[in-house]
């Protein structure tokens, strides 16, 4: 019996052995790519370091995998890759070239995984559509460099559910990364700067959004008409094109915004018709306006979050009711004095503010020309101590003595390693079944058996 088994394990290992060999393809053309495609029995193609032109239709499962060097260059146009198989892996390779408004890769197969890749030259970077369970990561993506050119967007996800956007760098983009319609996504360890937004989604539900740094953008976010997003630890500075914010949220529920660094910003973050979401551990520092609230922004929680060195730390429409404080803790201000006779945690006034020139300006916008002047600087410091006739649109009744702790990471620099060369395991496993098999061979014919 155990020669029976050891035999049969030897000749297993020898057929998955050549059955491997037979499978992996090298091209080192343009040719020879569009022949490797097509060979059924190819799961791997390596491609040699060099130019190939053209757009190229990957329909069934392979692994492609570039030299250093490897470049693909489309026709400029139509998608210079697409991706219309399932499980395909795409690595390591400099894509380009695609039309004005194509994706240097195209998928609509499910669970693609690309990355190390490079995509220069192209309208959007990656648009995935009408697929699910992507995982896009350590990618390179910049749309045209042209100024007559339009831009598109780095990563595009439409009705791509359960897609991972992972360490990836973006620049010169229209939005870096675009969600729309897509279900559980993960947007997490990018490098976004010089887009319109870093990262938009539009309709759609439970996104993550973590770990991000966006800089030099109009928006270092843009979340439309969705719910239940979780903006978590990312670094929003300096977007102040168009009078930008680092947070947008229009039509926005039940999200949170936690752990968040936004600095230096034109408008830290902005709240339109956005309800029931929850603000905390944020650090909104140097911004002109650190947070405004727009029309309809009501049922927010907003407490646990330190306001320092901006021009106006909250504007507020007057209609609109929020709760600044919870279980006795609020918000640090560092324009409000600290009076704590009982030396707890928390300053023994209230901090409010009506902001009454920024709704004197919302109705009549000419006086716009009298902002961050001294007389429009004194009312409203004078506003928080005097019970003036005006309303007070924002009470903050636990204002923090001390600043609230903000978790802080170091940025992300880019990273682009090669995945490892998998030749070695797939070798080690053949030796292991042959080895495994000639022990068992000679086991049996010391103990006689047949």
């Amino acid at each position: 019996m155990y020669k029976k088994i050891g035999w049969f394990l030897l000749f297993f290992s020898v057929i998955l052995a050549g059955k491997s060999s037979a499978q992996e393809l090298t091209a080192a053309s343009s040719k020879e790519l569009r022949e490797a495609l097509s060979d059924p029995n190819a799961s791997v193609i390596k491609l040699q370091s060099g130019i190939y032109e053209g757009n190229f239709l990957i329909e069934r499962k392979v692994h492609i995998i570039g030299d250093k060097g490897t470049r693909i260059i489309g026709s400029e146009n139509g998608h210079v890759l697409t991706i219309a198989a399932d499980d395909v892996i795409v690595e390591n390779l400099e894509v380009e070239g695609s039309g004005s408004q194509n994706a240097g890769i195209y998928v609509t197969g499910d669970r693609a995984y690309l990355h190390h890749i490079a995509l220069r030259n192209v309208f959007h970077g990656i648009y995935a559509r009408d697929s699910y369970g992507h995982r896009f990561e350590n990618n390179l993506i910049t749309s045209f460099q042209s100024k007559d050119r339009h831009k598109g967007f780095g990563i595009y996800l439409v009705e791509a559910p359960n897609t991972a956007v992972k360490n990836n760098y973006f620049y010169h983009t229209q939005d870096g990364v675009y969600v729309s319609y897509s279900d559980f996504c993960e947007v997490m360890g990018n490098i976004m700067s010089k887009a319109r937004y870093g990262v938009h989604t539009m309709d759609s539900r439970n996104v993550l959004i973590a770990d991000n740094r966006v800089t030099e953008s109009v928006n270092g976010l843009m979340i439309m008409q969705s719910n239940e997003v979780f903006i978590l630890e990312n670094y929003f500075y300096k977007n102040t094109e168009n009078e930008g914010a680092g947070i947008f949220m229009y039509d926005t529920f039940d999200s949170k915004i936690a752990s968040n660094i936004v600095r230096g910003n034109y408008r830290g973050m902005i709240l339109e018709n956005a309800q029931r979401n929850r603000l905390e551990f944020n650090q909104v520092q140097e911004n002109d306006t650190g947070l405004e609230m727009g029309k309809n922004s009501n049922d927010n929680t907003i407490y646990l979050n330190n306001f320092s060195g901006n021009t106006r730390q909250i504007i507020s429409e007057k209609d609109n009711r929020n709760l600044f404080s919870k279980d006795t803790y609020g918000n640090y201000f560092d324009d409000h004095p600290l009076l704590n006779l009982d030396h707890d945690h928390k300053v023994d006034f209230a901090y409010k503010s009506g902001d009454v020139f920024y709704q004197m300006a919302d109705k009549e916008p000419l006086l716009q020309i009298f902002y961050q002047s001294p007389a429009v600087e004194l009312w409203n410091m004078i506003e928080q101590y005097t019970p003036i006739p005006s309303d007070a649109f924002i009470i903050d009744e636990s204002p923090l003595a001390e600043a609230a702790p903000v978790k802080q990471k170091e940025p992300k620099s880019e990273k682009r390693n090669v995945s490892p060369n998998r030749d070695s395991s797939i070798i080690l496993f053949f030796f292991l079944i042959a080895l495994t098999s000639l022990l068992i061979l000679n086991y049996g014919r010391k103990h006689h058996e047949i």
